[in-house]
């Protein structure tokens, strides 16, 4: 390690390597409870050597940034960056009770304008033009607007961020219109509500920038002479405060710029709703209503005929859509056909108060559901609630006391319903509580801004600020009843929808990627997150040894009580052990880990048995298919072993927690041994692949937990090895295809030791996000080569689209480094003491002794064999 490279970031080493001496390895050793381990030769053909064409043997040159130009009118237009000067206030250090709502200073809610001097410049961070995050606050509101219109609000359609990737551009469409009427001529700036008029009869406002941060997407216009600002704002804290991290609701701000408006200026602002955000069928009927209050205005949208836990293409089909403002004088509302009410306003600069209430098909004359909003010099800004309503959110499945043999469902409510039992309070306050939102935005925008620059400079502001909301959006915190039918405060946890992918329902192997943000954001949402997992997996219903790959399909966890579950035992089992470690040296909870401790024990010592030599399975890169003895999958498990030694430890199982670290550290060897090419300078994909190679993701659990298993040369041949097989767009997972994960990406850039590689990863990944050829919410998966969707090969049309998933929680990997080092009093990279280490741990077993090796390791003669099969024929 250089000196420049410590003093770069102030580590030094001061941690220990584990909580228990490590005595020498008892032969006798036995954790688990059977063996099941096999070894299945792959016959494929091995994978095609590094293409050494695109070899880059030094650093990557910083990327030149451009600001975009050009405009749907003719108008220049800026990308904007993430910056560190944001809206409001800075937050208070003192955080209110979760439990209750706030006293607010004031109803009135008047965004600032300080955020006008920030839109004047540009500076790298333009990567987002494509991808534009509007609200993101649930598992079935994720609404973006695609890049195919050149990241302009106005032109096009918001659209719900699906499981496929839409070719149609009618697809998934949700109509959202905004327009502007400046001194009597009105132009449009957010949806295509032009279409409605013949001869296009308004113009589209000129928009001057846009930019995003962690949880706002901000465009500036130019209408008549007059600027203005729209801002989109999902929520995403604060720490601890479950009560409004659960409430379902994002923010549409409008806000003139003082500087350019002029006393005798008329303004006003008309938006709606469409019908089509009530169903994924747009054949069947919605119905909708206003509701008044003294202090505000809300519409609610749903289907007709309720589903209740049912969806259609990724639309909930129950519960109701929301859309509110404050009252204000002025306002005017209506409901009715949506290019009547825009026709409307168009010529008269207001709403006439109507409510058509002739419920039909949504595809029949489509509904919409308006607000007109006048503007000035004394009211400067107009602010809307969007959300949607469900009750209840899921159901899961559970054997209560052991009262249930194949298991019962239980409902779970939003946690926001143990506060707010009335849907109305619940839109109250969060129109009210719109001040503390933003100075909640403000500081947690600054906070991932200034502490990912810190660490990663200004690509990793980018990666971080994008990912922020995609990150956190999917997942849901609920509340159950007890018998009595009340809100069971001990009955509390949050599920996660695998959006895009398949739909699935707390999967495992999806939350293990999205964790390094909850690791740095809220580590309690962790906890949250892995409890249904807890639960389900010890109510006596789920028959395997391992970990479930999933509780089911949102939003329905009704569990795999036949074990047949997606199979990715080595996977999960490895992940949950991980996660729990990490949970606990954040929060330091040892009755939650004392909780747990059997089933935790449990699946390490399926590790045992399985994980050295994995048999031929999926690993959580399952479009890849199955292989045998997979590298970096061994590792996990490995990694996996090496944190419930910790887990046992801090448990007071100090025995227990000595022999698991001595089975991991000879496994380190033993896994050295077998995982290296024949050179010495990388991994192999799989231990039979001579000439493959792969992205060794699973070294960032030994580094992040502290665990110090895995000694530094293996480190530093895959940060050398990297910048050899890197392409254009980014690093590809392994040597079967040229695509790669942008979170595993980022969880490599995690284990980096060296400056160079870590920026290599970084780099790249920007440079993909910059060349904008996926124009949807932050793919994890593409094609290094192209920066494309990746077919399932080369000569296939049948593309992988996978967007706006959670796991892009893993692009925060080197902030949870950061905050785990500082937790764990690390201040300098953990590796294996250098005499502790074996000759086996730096070069190739000898093929004489691998048989007994593999013997004293407590691994099955059934293995054994096929090991020996396979490697020694």
């Amino acid at each position: 390690m250089t000196s420049s490279f410590i003093s770069a970031l102030g580590y030094r080493n001061t941690a220990s390597s584990s909580c228990c001496p490590t005595p020498s390895f008892p032969g006798s050793l036995r954790v688990v409870v059977s063996r099941r381990t096999t070894i299945e030769p792959d016959h494929k053909k091995p994978a095609e050597p590094p293409r050494t064409s695109r070899t880059e043997s030094k650093k990557p040159p910083k990327e030149k940034h451009e600001a975009h130009s050009g405009s749907p009118e003719g108008a220049g237009t800026t990308a904007l960056q993430p910056t560190h000067q944001l809206l409001g206030n800075h937050f208070s250090s003192e955080t209110p009770d979760p439990a209750i709502p706030p006293k607010l200073a004031s109803a009135s809610v008047r965004p600032s304008n300080q955020l006008f001097k920030l839109l004047s410049t540009s500076t790298a961070r333009d990567s987002a033009r494509g991808q534009i995050t509007l609200l993101h606050l649930s598992a079935w509101l994720a609404t973006g607007q695609e890049g195919g219109n050149g990241g302009y609000l106005a032109g096009r359609w918001a659209q719900l961020w699906p499981i496929q990737f839409p070719q149609n551009p009618f697809a998934y469409r949700l109509g959202w219109a905004g327009l502007i009427q400046v001194n009597g001529e009105t132009y449009e700036f957010m949806g295509r509500p032009n279409e409605d008029f013949i001869g296009n009869r308004h113009r589209r406002a000129v928009q001057r920038g846009f930019r995003y941060t962690s949880s706002r997407s901000i465009f500036e216009f130019d209408a008549g002479g007059l600027r203005f600002l729209v801002t989109f704002l999902s929520p995403i804290g604060p720490e601890g405060d479950l009560v409004r991290q659960s409430l379902p609701f994002s923010y549409l701000t409008i806000e003139l710029i003082e500087e350019t408006l002029r006393d005798t200026d008329q303004v006003s602002v008309y938006t709606d709703i469409q019908a089509d955000w009530a169903s994924g069928d747009h054949n069947v009927n919605a119905t909708w209503s206003i509701d008044h209050f003294d202090q505000s205005v809300t519409y609610k949208l749903g289907r007709q005929e309720q589903l209740t836990f049912a969806e259609q293409f990724e639309y909930a089909e129950w519960g109701q859509v929301i859309y509110a403002t404050e009252k204000v004088p002025g306002l005017t509302t209506a409901s009715g056909v949506a290019s009547q009410l825009r026709s409307h306003f168009v010529s008269h600069g207001k709403l006439n108060g109507d409510q058509d209430e002739d419920y039909r098909k949504i595809s029949d004359q489509t509904a919409g559901l308006a607000y007109s909003v006048p503007l000035s010099r004394h009211s400067k800004s107009a602010v809307f609630v969007i959300g949607h309503i469900r009750d209840p959110y899921v159901q899961s499945i559970e054997n209560h006391k052991g009262r249930h043999r194949e298991g019962k469902l239980s409902e779970k409510w939003g946690y926001w319903r143990s506060v707010f039992n009335l849907t109305d309070e619940a839109i109250k306050f969060s129109l009210k509580d719109y001040p503390t939102a933003v100075q909640t935005a403000d500081f947690i925008d600054k906070k991932i801004e200034d502490d990912a620059r810190r660490v990663g400079g200004e690509d990793y502001v980018a990666i971080a600020s994008l990912s922020a909301r995609q990150a956190l959006g999917g997942i849901e915190i609920t509340i159950g009843k007890d018998e009595h039918g009340n809100y069971d405060p001990t009955d509390v946890a949050a599920f996660l929808k695998e959006i895009s992918s398949n739909g699935d329902m707390s999967t495992v192997d999806v939350i293990f990627p999205q964790f390094p943000v909850l690791a740095y954001l809220d580590p309690q949402l962790l906890k949250l997150l892995l409890e249904p997992i807890f639960k389900y997996s010890t109510s006596g219903l789920y028959p395997n040894r391992w970990t479930v790959h999933d509780l089911g399909r949102y939003p329905n966890a009704t569990g795999h009580n036949d074990g047949k579950d997606e199979p990715m035992p080595v996977e999960e089992a490895g992940n949950i052990l991980i996660m729990s470690l990490a949970y606990h040296q954040l929060a330091k909870d040892d009755e939650w880990l004392a909780k747990h401790y059997v089933i935790l024990k449990q699946w390490a010592g399926f590790l045992v048995d399985d994980g050295l030599i994995p048999a031929k399975q999926l690993s959580t890169d399952d479009f890849a298919g199955t292989l045998a003895n997979q590298t970096n999958l061994a590792l996990k498990a490995i990694v996996g072993i090496g944190a419930m030694a910790q887990i046992a430890c801090t448990s007071g199982y100090k025995e227990e927690g000595s022999s698991f670290r001595t089975i991991a550290e000879k496994f380190v060897d033993q896994w050295i041994g077998f995982s290296l090419n024949e050179s010495g300078n990388h991994t192999k994909l799989a231990y039979q692949l001579k000439d493959s190679w792969g992205t060794l993701y699973n070294l960032f659990g030994d580094r992040l937990l502290n665990l110090k298993l895995v000694p530094e040369r293996i480190y530093r041949i895959q940060d050398d090895y990297y910048p050899h097989v890197a392409n254009q767009f980014g690093v590809p997972l392994d040597s079967r295809h040229t695509w790669a994960k942008t979170d595993w990406q980022m969880f490599a850039a995690g284990a980096a030791i060296t400056i160079q590689t870590r920026d290599l990863f970084l780099n790249k990944l920007v440079t993909y996000l910059k060349a904008n050829k996926v124009n949807a919410g932050f793919p994890d998966l593409y094609e290094t080569e192209t920066a494309e969707f990746p077919g399932r090969s080369k000569t296939s049309t049948w593309r992988i689209e996978f967007i706006n998933r959670p796991v892009s929680g893993g692009h925060f990997s080197i902030l949870a480094l950061d905050k785990l080092n500082k937790a764990n009093g690390v201040t300098e990279f953990p590796f294996r003491n250098r005499h502790r280490q074996s000759n086996q741990a730096t070069s190739a077993i000898q093929p004489g002794h691998r048989l007994e090796t593999l013997a004293k390791l407590g691994i099955s003669w059934g293995a054994v064999m096929a090991f020996h099969q396979l490697f020694l024929t």
